[in-house]
C-alpha cells in the first residue's frame, strides 16, 4: 500500500509562519482602526454641555444653551481653546484665521474661525487648537465643521419620541436644507460621528433615589433561552431555589 504523501517539514513551517504572520498583520490593522475610530470621535469642544431643556433635571448643573438662529459671524479663539488631543495651543505660535461651516437646524452658516497650532502634537501632524464655543451653543468638532447643540440634541428629542434612526434623521436635515443652505448638510458618517462626539462631553446624569428598604420593587428583564447543546441535567432555571437559597417567609 503506497504511503501517504506529506509536506516536507520546512513548508510546513513556512505555512505555519505566514498564518502567524496574517493573524498579527490583521490585528494590527484591527487596533489601527479601532485608535482611528476612537481619535475621529474626539472634539475641540471638552466644556461639559448640559442635556436639552426638555430633559433637564433639578440636579443638573452644566448650563444648556439657547438655540442658535443666526450666523455667530467671527470667532475667536479666547482663552479655553486646545487641541482635539487635549493640550492648549502654543502661544509663541502666531494665531490662523481658516473658514469654518456652522452647521445648524435651519441651513448652514459660513464663517472664520481663529486657531493656533497644538502645543503637544508634532508639527507633521497639522493639529490645531481652537475655541470650544460653548457659551454660543456651538460645538466645536474640528475647527471646520461645527455644529450647533440644537442640531445635535434634534436627533436626541426625534430618537428617544419616535425612535428615528440615523438615517431617518439625516434624510430629513439633508431634504431641509435643499434650496435654503449655502452648503449641503454633511454626510450621514460625519453626523454620527459628531453626535457620538457630541455626547462625549453631554452630562446626562440622573436625580434617582430609592430608600432602603422601598415599600414596592418593580422588576424588568429578558427571557433568555439555551441552544439545545446546552441542556443537561445540571441545568436549572435561575429562580428554582437550592439549599444555600435565603428563605423569607413573607415573600
Amino acid at each position: 500500500m503506497p504511503s501517504e504523501r506529506r509536506r516536507p517539514p520546512n513548508e510546513v513551517n513556512d505555512i505555519y509562519i505566514y498564518i502567524l504572520r496574517e493573524q498579527r498583520t490583521h490585528q494590527l490593522k484591527a487596533e489601527r482602526l479601532s485608535e482611528r475610530s476612537l481619535y475621529d470621535e474626539r472634539s475641540i469642544s471638552f466644556l461639559p454641555v448640559g442635556p436639552p431643556v426638555w430633559a433637564r433635571l433639578p440636579t443638573d448643573t452644566a448650563p444648556t444653551a439657547k438655540p442658535l438662529y443666526a450666523n455667530p459671524g467671527h470667532l475667536s479663539i479666547g482663552t479655553d481653546a486646545r487641541c482635539r488631543c487635549g493640550s492648549p495651543p502654543d502661544v509663541s505660535k502666531p494665531l490662523r484665521i481658516i473658514p469654518c461651516t456652522i452647521y445648524s437646524s435651519l441651513c448652514a452658516f459660513q464663517s472664520t474661525i481663529e486657531i493656533r497650532p497644538c502645543a503637544s502634537c508634532h508639527p507633521s501632524s497639522r493639529q490645531y487648537a481652537g475655541p470650544d464655543l460653548r457659551h454660543l451653543g456651538l460645538f466645536n468638532f474640528n475647527n471646520r465643521r461645527l455644529f450647533t447643540h440644537e442640531v445635535l440634541d434634534g436627533f436626541t428629542n426625534s430618537m428617544t419620541a419616535t425612535e428615528t434612526p440615523f438615517n431617518s434623521y439625516h434624510t430629513i436635515m439633508v431634504r431641509k436644507y435643499e434650496g435654503f443652505s449655502p452648503a449641503p448638510f454633511v454626510s450621514n458618517r460625519r453626523l454620527r460621528t459628531a453626535w457620538y462626539s457630541f455626547s462625549r462631553i453631554q452630562d446626562l446624569s440622573d436625580s434617582f433615589m430609592c430608600e432602603p428598604e422601598p415599600l414596592i420593587v418593580i422588576f424588568d428583564g429578558v427571557t433568555a433561552g439555551f441552544d439545545v447543546k446546552h441542556v443537561t441535567e445540571s441545568l436549572r432555571p435561575p429562580t428554582m431555589p437550592v439549599e444555600s437559597s435565603v428563605k423569607r417567609v413573607n415573600v
